[in-house]
């Protein structure tokens, strides 16, 4: 943490925008120590004596961005082994395979992330390939998405997976005509392969966790974001943050989202031993419960609806998320659920209506449903009804322009406007590492959000856009308000934390502006070097 600052300072001379609905606009914020004591016109300037005056000369003063739904502690695990970020030729990734291999002595697990398949452009992999390399240690493909993955023989050996292993309830480890692992495990048949070569790896001590946690968050400050929603933080991760937290060396302010051991195991965290949501400070702060009601990749995201007047189902909602979402209600946590198909959302909505009977007196559910990739709009009015939010993400839209050739009727794919207008609270976020690309700017997400479009200008569903103020005020207080912080952090509001971001430039999605500033509880943290 930073030290406090007893200095007034005042920001004036530019504009501000406070995404406070009770009070958009300011001539000048005024911050102490880590805290915002004053918003308003220029007259509020005349009760302070000392201060330090920053002129903004012009420049856009807003609340610090929020992403709230970023991996930070999972994606550290990936990234630690071989970057594959742009990597699409096979040769290419066996080559990357081998030169890590020959640079990183060891017996260890070799971690390969993001792999891309041949849906965007990539390769498909089987455990051959892998072995063929002849190197003598565990190899873990694992795709973009998190949700399959593809390892080679000792791998599968040392996760216990052969010939005999049955698929779990919610994925399949792919198989050969000779009944033998091919080497590709989809979405949960990733469970014991994800426990001894991430979260239980023996060569990764808390302190060296939380060291890449750290390095991975200072990262984020110079795209303005003082603070993440971390959507499946396990018991090693949890360990590693409040270690950061106790030595104040966390960079950026953190809602962990409790998980199992195993990401993707709706099962494995225990709501009778956790912290509830809403313990801890404005730096580390236990947020909802992190579950999954469908997958990620294709023929497990639950999906349904007509086409030609005729009804389809692609995949299945999972069956294992409702007991552990009502269970989890009743012990005074919220839930956020991974729900990306209609069919899902629709498992998804029944069950929180279901738990609003098992809450809490006085307990505020606040429904939660990440990604929502297609919805219907009797769907969004239930969401909306129940006071319910959802983290979206633009930079998903780098991919859509194959979803735009299945013509699915009364639904509507990334329906950001529809959501908007119906009352459902967006936040903005990236999901990083996983998705396409490197999404972690929101200002570059901001644009893409708002054109609709993917990052290359290719529009994609223009009867969704919003406007790039309204993505701005998604990665703000509509963060903040899905993560339950919305008197904590989001806004530029007197008594909330002091977390602000100088933006260069007007706020114009065909040249949009760049962060100049961080400042983190009151503290510049971030400074743009000038060429």
């Amino acid at each position: 943490m930073l030290e406090e600052n007893e200095e007034i300072i005042a920001f004036a001379g530019g504009q501000i925008l406070t995404m406070d609905p009770e009070k958009e606009h300011a001539e000048v914020v005024i911050i102490q120590n880590d805290r915002i004591v004053d918003v308003g016109d220029k007259n509020i300037l005349k009760c302070y004596g000392e201060f330090e005056l920053i002129s903004l000369n012009g420049k856009t003063l807003i609340p610090a961005f929020i992403d709230a739904h970023n991996h930070l502690s999972w994606g550290c695990l990936l990234l630690k082994g071989i970057n594959l970020r742009g990597i699409l030729k096979k040769e290419d990734v066996l080559q990357m395979i081998i030169d890590y291999a020959r640079e990183n002595h060891g017996n260890g697990w070799i971690i390969a992330y993001p792999w891309m398949d041949v849906e965007q452009g990539g390769a498909e992999f089987t455990k051959e390939d892998l072995d063929n390399l002849n190197i003598d240690r565990p190899i873990l493909l694992i795709h973009h998405s998190f949700h399959k993955s593809v390892a080679n023989s000792r791998a599968l050996e040392l996760a216990a997976i052969n010939s005999s292993t049955q698929d779990p309830s919610f994925g399949t480890i792919v198989k050969g005509d000779d009944g033998n692992p091919t080497g590709l495990l989809i979405e949960c048949a990733q469970f014991s392969l994800f426990e001894v070569a991430l979260e239980a790896n023996v060569e990764i001590s808390t302190i060296e966790y939380a060291d890449i946690i750290e390095t991975r968050a200072q990262e984020l400050l110079s795209f303005g974001i003082t603070a993440v929603h971390d959507p499946g933080v396990t018991p090693a991760a949890e360990a590693a943050y409040n270690l950061l937290h106790n030595e104040g060396r966390l960079p950026v302010s953190v809602l962990m989202m409790p998980h199992g051991a195993a990401m993707l195991d709706n099962q494995g965290f225990s709501c009778a031993d956790g912290h509830i949501t809403g313990t801890g400070d404005e730096w580390l702060r236990v947020g909802p419960v992190k579950l999954f009601a469908d997958g990620g990749v294709s023929g497990f995201m639950a999906i349904s609806g007509e086409i030609g007047g005729k009804m389809y189902q692609f995949g299945e909602s999972r069956d294992d998320f409702e007991d552990k979402l009502i269970e989890a209600t009743k012990h005074g946590f919220r839930v956020c659920v991974h729900s990306i198909g209609n069919a899902a959302t629709e498992a998804v909505l029944n069950s929180f209506e279901k738990a609003t009977f098992e809450a809490p007196e006085g307990f505020e559910i606040r429904p939660r449903l990440d990604h929502l990739f297609l919805t219907s709009e009797d769907q969004i009015k239930r969401l909306a009804l129940m006071g319910g939010c959802s983290a979206v993400q633009a930079c998903f839209l780098e991919g859509a322009q194959r979803l735009k050739e299945i013509p699915l009727e009364r639904v509507n794919w990334f329906a950001f406007r529809n959501m908007t207008q119906n009352g459902v609270t967006l936040a903005g976020s990236s999901d990083d590492p996983g998705g396409f690309m490197d999404a972690r700017d929101p200002i570059k997400s901001s644009v893409m959000g708002a054109k609709m479009s993917d990052s290359s200008g290719n529009v994609v569903f223009s009867d969704q856009t919003l406007s790039f103020e309204e993505w701005l005020q998604m990665y703000t207080a509509g963060a903040a308000y899905a993560g339950g912080l919305e008197e904590e952090r989001g806004m530029l509001k007197k008594g909330l934390v002091a977390d602000l971001v100088i933006l260069e430039g007007d706020l114009d999605p065909e040249n949009p502006p760049v962060v100049v500033e961080t400042w983190k509880a009151g503290r510049k943290v971030y400074s743009k070097k000038r060429r």
